[in-house]
């Protein structure tokens, strides 16, 4: 097992690729802290991960406070004794034109995608820093790569997720912590199956943009994290991985030659 006698705490784990994370990491060994704010999905990723033989405790939290955060980080130490892993994954999302968005919503997007990253970030290096040990993986996005219409908040704190990644890296790696972050792309999440069921065209439209062809799993996404997590990554740090199905591969200019992904 990879990550025997670890402890990982991964917010925004009661779906989506924070689920997946939390029941790969847990089949790795870890011990996982489920931090959600939905309860009833914490509760019921943790008992499922305690129904496959895994380690697993539920929190209710909203990164967006500081108390919250704070508290999450302390629950995961008495809970497990210490904290080796910490996946920022959390979001808060809010979609519109950037010239029609109001202010409260662009600041509450930047309170949860970027601020509450930092401080999940400055809590977690108090109980890592002593130890000389510990592995932060961010969730970033191609969305922070490069822009995407209708979601100009949400560019923005996955650029500066990347950055703070980056920053982190730099000022800790000889107090022996990692922070590297992952890019996902169109990745197969509760929200994005929603719009997807509401939208059949627009899902349409982004699966042939991928030249894969189809979107992504959500453990294929965990699968990503846990690399960077356990000792296999032990010299990346700093870097972003994207896991996009090849989207950004494309520049988007379609085929001069009358070729396809399908010629």
């Amino acid at each position: 097992m990879r990550l025997k006698n670890r402890v990982a705490l991964i917010s925004g784990s009661g779906s989506g690729i924070g689920e997946a994370t939390a029941k790969r990491l847990a089949a790795e060994g870890a011990a996982v802290a489920v931090v959600d704010l939905n309860e009833e999905g914490a509760q019921r990723v943790a008992g499922e991960i305690r129904k496959a033989g895994g380690k697993a405790e539920a929190l209710k939290a909203n990164i967006g406070n500081p108390s919250d955060v704070e508290h999450m980080i302390k629950f995961a130490v008495d809970k497990f004794g210490q904290l080796d892993i910490l996946h920022n994954n959390a979001i808060r999302l809010y979609t519109g034109r950037l010239g029609e968005m109001s202010l409260d919503n662009f600041r509450k997007s930047v309170e949860v995608g970027l601020t509450a990253y930092f401080y999940s970030t400055r809590c977690a290096l108090e109980v890592m820093v002593p130890r000389r040990k510990g592995a932060i993986i961010n969730t970033a996005s191609v969305s922070g790569l490069a822009a995407d219409y209708g979601l100009g908040a949400y560019n923005a704190i996955k650029a500066g997720v990347i950055n703070l990644t980056r920053a982190t890296a730099i000022e800790y790696a000889r107090k022996g912590i990692r922070c590297n972050a992952v890019c996902p792309g169109a990745i197969a999440t509760p929200p994005i199956m929603k719009m997807r069921a509401a939208i059949p065209e627009l899902g349409k439209i982004t699966e042939q943009a991928i030249p894969m062809g189809r979107y992504g799993e959500p453990n294929e996404i965990a699968n990503v994290v846990l690399f960077l997590a356990s000792d296999e990554a032990s010299y990346v740090n700093g870097a972003y991985i994207v896991a996009d199905g090849g989207l950004t591969a494309h520049s988007g200019i379609p085929s001069v030659a009358g070729s396809g992904p399908d010629w």
